[in-house]
């Protein structure tokens, strides 16, 4: 038969936080907020007990000092201070001998998010179609047809007069004083597809990034984030009072080892009590949990921030114990019935629905532009003009000069 005992009071080892814990006083009456409160006080309500909430001196939710000791709300349930520990305390190897845990009640999935990459400026859109390595290797194949067609294609012609022979082809112009052979036709012949496929493939390119613009490349992956900090080009920040950088030290990838190095020298942090979103307008990367990022920013199109597309890890939630806490099998039984009847991520949603219903409201429906202006084509424009101006200045060179230029035939 199983023992109907439990304490009619428990201390329980808690840090405010907006949206998970909070303590309010209504008409003399204390009642607890937030996702952690509410689980608190269905506990109390169907265990019959008392809460006593003990605040950590350090304001830490968890911290470790290295020799099998703990700091925050896991340090004071293992001395003993504090009968539980909430908070959204994971189940891990290294707290297993300080603490004992409850049944899991959620899972932690760590990603970290950055600002929504901004759209890449029309202006340089003539550069996006092809990579640099292709824009090098395109500029390669022209010189290397440049100087065959010189040997071997063209009759009495320069290399400047082959190369904008060759130039010319790529944009549709006629090529004139060519050898009439064979195996020319077939090696012409060959040229032109690549010149015309290539161009074909260049202008519908371009059109499409003109018209629906492309994203500013942002890290996608951990590994990504840990080469764009070590190069000096972004920031990652952990959250204060939490073991993130430890789960990072502890990861077998050399390059997530690296990240938490970093970090750890710079001690870059932020706190849940700040608004820390505001830190996304510069190239910081943040480590939060899913769940975290659902209550404190909300979901898109609600909130402008990119996920990362893989994990730091992802740990299974508990309610930390103290050892030798005489009634874990009774708290189990109704924690389970809180998880499988679906409370707990009740809570979780009219939480998260709560904190964001106002940029939900300030939130107004934008068609997405996909015509091109005049301003999206000005370099285009630019770029028309000033080949015309060198046209027309070669034209008039070629009537004030009465013989053909040495420069373009031999």
């Amino acid at each position: 038969m199983k023992n109907l005992y439990f304490p009619s009071k428990v201390k329980v080892a808690a840090v405010e936080i907006e949206s998970i814990f909070t303590i309010k006083k209504v008409n003399n009456q204390i009642f607890f907020d937030g996702l952690e409160g509410k689980l608190i006080q269905c506990l109390a309500d169907k265990l019959n007990f008392e809460i006593e909430v003990l605040l950590p001196p350090d304001g830490l939710i968890s911290t470790s000092y290295g020799n099998g000791t703990f700091g925050g709300i896991v340090g004071m349930v293992q001395r003993g201070e504090a009968d539980m520990g909430i908070m959204g305390l994971t189940i891990s190897e290294r707290t297993a001998g300080a603490v004992d845990f409850s049944i899991p009640i959620n899972v932690l999935e760590y990603i970290f998010v950055t600002k929504e990459p901004k759209q890449m400026p029309k202006i340089s859109a003539f550069t996006y179609p092809f990579t640099w390595n292709l824009w090098i290797l395109y500029a390669f194949m022209v010189l290397a047809a440049t100087i065959l067609f010189q040997r071997i294609m063209f009759r009495k012609a320069t290399l400047l007069g082959s190369f904008l022979s060759v130039l010319g082809s790529i944009a549709s112009q006629a090529m004139e004083n060519v050898r009439e052979t064979t195996w020319r036709r077939v090696l012409f012949g060959l040229w032109l597809t690549i010149a015309v496929v290539m161009a074909f493939f260049y202008k519908n390119s371009v059109v499409s990034f003109m018209t629906m613009p492309g994203k500013v490349p942002v890290p996608r992956t951990f590994e990504e984030l840990s080469n764009a900090v070590l190069n000096g080009k972004y920031k990652c920040l952990t959250s204060k009072g939490t073991r993130d950088r430890d789960k990072m030290l502890d990861s077998v990838n050399e390059y997530m080892v690296k990240l938490g190095e970093i970090i750890v020298k710079n001690n870059w942090e932020y706190s849940y009590g700040e608004q820390f979103t505001d830190l996304l307008d510069e190239p910081i990367a943040i480590i939060i949990t899913k769940i975290m990022l659902r209550l404190f920013l909300g979901t898109p199109p609600y909130v402008k921030v990119k996920e990362s597309d893989d994990y730091l890890g992802v740990w299974h939630v508990a309610i930390n114990l103290r050892k030798g806490f005489c009634c874990r099998e009774r708290l189990n039984d109704v924690l389970y019935g809180i998880v499988s009847g679906g409370l707990y991520d009740k809570w979780t949603n009219d939480f998260a629905f709560r904190e964001t219903l106002q940029k939900r409201l300030q939130v107004k429906h934008e068609e997405q532009e996909s015509q091109l202006t005049l301003k999206d084509l000005k370099m285009a424009f630019f770029v028309l003009f000033v080949g015309h101006a060198l046209a027309l200045m070669a034209f008039f060179a070629e009537l004030l000069i009465p013989k053909r230029f040495d420069i373009f035939y031999s």
